[in-house]
């Protein structure tokens, strides 16, 4: 937990949300758009809680899942947020994790009126707190760390598939338990998880060496346009939409290949620029100790973590490079 929050200010707050819950009829558990495996991992888990004291529960998504994570146990119950089917749903109360603002949530977002009462689960420093509860913790590795404490205080018995879910949730948003952010709670939580059922060969396995054929040769195509600037600190990789049509990849295959940015020895800082359209971009950052990424990535109205952060800029693909390249030069410039 985080030190800055008291032991007793902890329980009070579990004790609301708890009060929040008990008192609910239908739950939302949402997160972020372009789910990642803590976004999944959280959702499942918080579901499964849910469900085992009898509330109705629906979850929704606004993006593909990435096929890496279809293992997991119910990720077939995450419904996409078409308009027809946001047209029928209808909730008194919404779990949303893992999302700074409510706009991440995506499309759910137009139904959270001032009935519905909110819970909000996080762990980016630049939260809203836009909930009637806000539980922000920028010191936890994940917020799939944070449910596992809240279930922890709550004396709830974690199934096999939970543990699943969970430990995906943390393995995931720790790159693997390398990040800072990884502490001795964290590897401590992940054992429980291992004892409560969690099988990590078969979760590392599914996640990171059961590639498409499709994405792998999608990352040889990325990976052979390799750019190093600023005397090799910052590495820069670059998707375009042809490279997707060219391997037969979607987008979401490219979920993690921004990892590839910090492999190079002497690299400080990573950049993943992905075409969206031919007028957008999306942009993933990652740094090593030191380097605010999350700074940059508020240029264009974007944020996260110290160290991981991403945004969209509505730019053309060379431009928005350009864009961005010019940040990383006042960065290592100490402009």
């Amino acid at each position: 937990m985080n030190n800055a929050i008291s032991e007793k200010s902890i329980m009070q707050l579990f004790s609301r949300m708890n009060e929040i819950i008990d008192a609910a009829q239908t739950i939302l558990v949402a997160s972020h758009i372009d789910p990642d495996g803590d976004a999944l991992g959280t959702q499942l888990a918080f579901a499964a809680y849910l469900h085992s004291i009898d509330k109705q529960v629906v979850l929704v998504r606004d993006g593909e899942i990435p096929d890496k994570y279809l293992f997991l146990p119910g990720v077939e119950n995450i419904s996409l947020t078409s308009p027809e089917f946001l047209a029928n749903l209808n909730f008194d109360t919404a779990v949303i994790l893992e999302c700074p603002d409510l706009k991440r949530i995506g499309r759910a977002n137009q139904l959270l009126d001032s009935s519905v009462r909110v819970l909000n689960i996080d762990h980016h420093l630049d939260n809203a707190d836009f909930g009637e509860v806000n539980w922000i913790n920028s010191a936890s590795s994940s917020v799939g760390e944070m449910v596992y404490e809240y279930f922890a205080w709550l004396g709830y018995s974690i199934t096999p598939e939970v543990a699943t879910a969970l430990f995906t949730a943390i393995m995931t948003d720790t790159g693997r338990f390398r990040f800072n952010s990884t502490s001795a709670r964290t590897l401590q939580i992940a054992g429980e998880l291992v004892a409560a059922g969690a099988k990590p060969q078969m979760i590392t396995d599914q996640i990171y060496f059961s590639m498409q054929p499709e994405a792998m040769k999608l990352v040889g195509k990325i990976l052979n346009e390799i750019e190093y600037h600023f005397n090799g600190k910052l590495c820069v990789l670059t998707m375009t939409n042809e490279m997707l049509k060219a391997t037969g990849a979607n987008k979401h295959d490219s979920e993690g290949i921004i990892d590839f940015t910090l492999f190079t020895k002497g690299v400080d800082a990573g950049l993943f620029i992905k075409e969206h359209s031919d007028s957008s971009v999306k942009a993933s950052l990652r740094s090593r100790d030191g380097i605010n990424v999350a700074s940059i990535a508020a240029h264009f109205g974007g944020g996260g973590h110290f160290n991981a952060a991403g945004c969209t800029i509505e730019h053309p693909i060379d431009k928005a490079r350009d864009m961005l390249l010019k940040l990383f030069e006042e960065v290592f410039n100490g402009v």
